[in-house]
């Protein structure tokens, strides 16, 4: 029996992925860590095992990864996440963990983004660690763009009309509990790319009205309209992440990001079945209105 520990366990992909291993955790002892009190309680209330674990504060890491085997990587979206990930490799490996399972992004290795260097940079630590390891990189995640849907029937790209690929919470979290339960020995080395289809914003907000039969509404924006709200984000750390954002949406309107404008659906590689559409993630998730 191998014990698992998950990282982000109460965020979109997270909690998801909890759903998973609700469903099939064959083998695995899973440990859910959040950086929140109230929420292990409730965890533990819920028969779980949880633990805290803030990644600002190492002291913490020892107790949660004692006797941990296998873990779900995912850090908070700051450039805080070097020095944390560096942190929390070194003292998974000194904890005897065996592979790391890590959510990036969907980076082509050559590019002027900043926090998905970040992520390749946590990546090339994961890998020269000694510790197996599995990266996965999502493109657009479909949940968080089409969030605020069903309560107000519309939805906003910062990308202006370009094309990129989508892919659902749910399929990344299914692909990462495969590698969670089949282990380092099935899935060690090996990078999944999870970008289940290509659209544009006002095609997806099509696919939706055609779904819902009632219009859904992309209001689509630039990264100059992103710039705005940035400047105004309090948190310095929050905000350096964010600039990263808008330099992905330059990057993306002026044509510098095909290699997100891509299907890769490496659902299939991993379960054996395609990833989810946009159209099936509208019919499981919101419902046809008429």
């Amino acid at each position: 029996m191998a014990t698992t520990l998950i990282i982000g366990a109460s965020g979109t992909v997270g909690s998801q992925l909890v759903n998973e291993l609700d469903k099939d955790h064959e083998g695995l002892e899973v440990r859910l860590a959040t950086r929140r009190a109230e929420v292990a309680e409730q965890w533990h209330a819920q028969g779980r095992e949880a633990v805290l674990l803030d990644l600002d504060r190492p002291e913490h890491f020892a107790e949660a990864l004692d006797g941990v085997d296998r873990v779900f990587l995912l850090t908070g979206y700051t450039a805080d996440m070097l020095h944390q990930s560096k942190m929390f490799v070194d003292a998974a490996a000194q904890a005897g963990v065996a592979h790391i399972v890590h959510l990036g992004v969907f980076s082509a290795g050559r590019h002027r983004i900043p926090h998905y260097s970040w992520h390749e940079l946590i990546e090339t630590y994961i890998e020269a660690s000694g510790l197996a390891w599995t990266h996965l990189h999502p493109n657009v995640i479909t949940d968080t763009v089409l969030a605020t849907v069903a309560e107000t029937g519309s939805f906003n790209v910062p990308w202006q009309e370009s094309a990129r690929g989508w892919v659902c919470a749910a399929d990344i979290a299914a692909v990462a509990a495969a590698v969670l339960r089949e282990g380092p020995d099935e899935h060690g080395g090996k990078n999944y790319w999870l970008s289940t289809e290509m659209a544009t914003g006002p095609q997806v907000a099509k696919t939706l009205s055609e779904v819902l039969g009632t219009e859904i509404t992309c209001s689509v924006s630039g990264p100059d309209d992103l710039a705005a709200y940035v400047s105004s984000v309090p948190s310095a750390a929050d905000r350096l992440y964010m600039e990263s954002a808008v330099a992905t949406m330059r990057q993306t309107v002026l044509g510098n990001m095909g290699f997100e404008a891509v299907v890769h659906d490496d659902v299939q590689t991993v379960l054996g079945r395609p990833g989810t559409t946009v159209e099936e993630w509208a019919r499981e998730n919101l419902g046809p209105t008429a």
